[in-house]
């Protein structure tokens, strides 16, 4: 689910204590976007969503997350049955808290990491 080198490569980048910081903001703020993603019945907030959580996710190394929003994206702009469309927002559903939760695992090691320098 996390491609875990694009989080070194992040750390790489912007430092330990950044990545931390930016890790947490990626998992509040996509959470809210999961909120609205799952929520509602309008197919312009759906595609806007997926396609703004796709894009962080796979900034922040959460392909499989991306991957599904990419699918969300894509079926909404063509003709879909809303059960394939409900599908894959339950996937997402799903990933979501998988992933985050993956992500909250590493936050406390990489900033442990971070104060033992």
């Amino acid at each position: 689910m996390i491609n875990y080198p694009t989080i070194e490569q992040l750390k790489s980048d912007v430092g330990n204590e950044l990545a931390v910081e930016l890790l947490k903001t990626f998992i509040n703020e996509s959470k809210k976007t999961i909120d609205i993603l799952i929520n509602t019945q309008n197919l312009s907030e759906i595609e806007i969503s997926a396609h703004s959580l796709k894009s962080s996710a796979y900034s922040f190394g959460a392909s499989g997350l991306g991957d599904t929003c990419t699918s969300i994206e894509s079926i909404v702009k063509i003709e879909h049955s809303a059960e394939d469309l409900n599908s894959l927002l339950k996937i997402a559903d799903e990933q979501s808290a998988e992933t985050f939760k993956q992500l909250e695992s590493i936050i406390p090691v990489s900033y442990t990491h971070l104060r033992a320098h």
